[in-house]
């Protein structure tokens, strides 16, 4: 639900909510998880009392955040800290874990860098927002609309309206811009897109060649951890050669499989944030367990073997998922990719909803109906969130009782066509 307001009028924008009170009816918005098992299981609270189910919801792709070694770790730093460090802003105390989830994070980005750690991927966009739009930059922001909703949200809130410019040609924009002014000019993307999909890097790196004027801040939590080498994700492998001139903020709870958020840039950005960030100044730590968590999912990624064999044994759930689905003569625009989710669209948001549904009450299955506004208006789409600690088994079930289900025209008849919502 959207409000907007001016000094005249309230408008309340309802597209959306009947889809959401229809799909917490059905107990696909708002379950309650009651215990976690092995190979993406889930004890959840039904109508009919707890039951067990295959997690096809979250976004773990490796499937660390139920590694013994994640959780192991996540006790220990209870155990050394406490359940939560202390009430204190993290830019005047940190842990000697966070020191060091800092310092790999450097090491990922290389070049001349200082990162960030914050309790959300929302705090650490809302900093990077803010050092962007102060005075010590003073940039005009191209922004891509297909960003995340929280990118959004930190630059509507950092920036004046008149300093942003929302497209989706950003690097033919903000390359004109920046040959008529003296002022920075930031490109805003994400590295890999929530509904799939990368940046153009070639094209973002040729924009940083072309004006010196230019940086960039790409937002690649969807990424980071399962692409590049020790996990540092595709928008720090592509462009380390402009290391001194990029922005990468992401998630740890997704491929990390723990929580919380980051922020990694050129030291002279990241030092001057504590002057005009809210969120550097008044953000507390993350929680202990979480940092335990973070470290010990970064040493897994940092050993070449082990983050081998894990995209290995992704790359084998999404290539069957993938042959089951195009068998059935369903594509999808992630089909083919290393990216660890598929997106199969239906008819529109009701149909997605009666979908996830059916897999989850006859099948046991856990998976997420998309509709605006995270998708365009009047579109509906089934999400697929694959791991590599998904089985053969489960992933031939979930693939054989989708195909049978999406072969009713009435839930399906837009195939490829789900765009994020602009």
């Amino acid at each position: 639900m959207a409000i907007s307001h001016s000094s005249m009028d309230l408008h309340i924008d309802t597209a959306g909510t009947s889809a959401d009170d229809d799909a917490r009816r059905r107990n696909l918005y708002g379950m309650q998880i009651l215990e976690c098992g092995r190979n993406r299981t889930l004890r959840v609270l039904a109508a009919g009392g707890s039951r067990w189910v295959t997690d096809f919801l979250s976004n773990s792709p490796l499937g660390l955040n139920t590694r013994t070694e994640v959780s192991r770790a996540s006790i220990d730093a209870i155990a050394q800290f406490g359940a939560v460090h202390s009430s204190v802003a993290m830019a005047r105390a940190q842990t000697a874990l966070t020191h060091e989830i800092s310092r790999r994070l450097v090491e990922m980005k290389t070049g001349d860098s200082q990162a960030r750690i914050y309790p959300t991927t929302l705090s650490a966009n809302i900093a990077t927002a803010a050092g962007f739009a102060a005075d010590a930059v003073d940039a005009t922001a191209v922004v891509h609309p297909n960003a995340h909703a929280t990118v959004h949200f930190a630059v509507k809130g950092a920036f004046a309206a008149n300093r942003i410019i929302t497209t989706r040609n950003t690097v033919a924009v903000a390359s004109a811009l920046a040959r008529t002014t003296r002022r920075a000019v930031v490109v805003i993307e994400d590295g890999l897109y929530s509904m799939g999909g990368f940046a153009d890097f070639e094209g973002l790196s040729r924009f940083l060649d072309d004006n010196a004027n230019g940086q960039l801040w790409l937002d690649d939590a969807h990424s980071v951890g399962m692409h590049g080498s020790n996990g540092r994700g595709k928008a720090m492998e592509a462009l380390q050669q402009h290391a001194g001139r990029t922005v990468v903020t992401g998630s740890f709870g997704k491929a990390f499989g723990a929580a919380g958020g980051f922020m990694v840039g050129p030291r002279a950005f990241v030092g001057g944030l504590l002057k005009d960030s809210v969120a550097d100044r008044f953000s507390c730590n993350l929680d202990a367990s979480a940092q335990g968590a973070i470290l010990a999912a970064m040493k897994i990624l940092a050993t070449p073997a082990e983050h081998r064999r894990l995209s290995t044994t992704l790359a084998a759930r999404l290539a069957l998922f993938d042959s089951l689905l195009g068998a059935a003569g369903i594509t999808t625009q992630q089909a083919g990719t290393d990216i660890a989710f598929r997106v199969i669209p239906c008819r529109d948001a009701a149909a997605a909803i009666a979908s996830a549904d059916t897999l989850l009450s006859l099948h046991d299955a856990i998976t997420t109906p998309v509709y605006y506004p995270t998708i365009a208006r009047g579109q509906g789409a089934i999400r697929i969130s694959l791991s590599a600690a998904h089985t053969v088994d489960q992933v031939r079930q979930l693939g054989t009782a989708l195909t049978a289900l999406l072969a009713a025209p009435s839930l399906r008849n837009r195939r490829n066509t789900q765009q994020a919502a602009p």
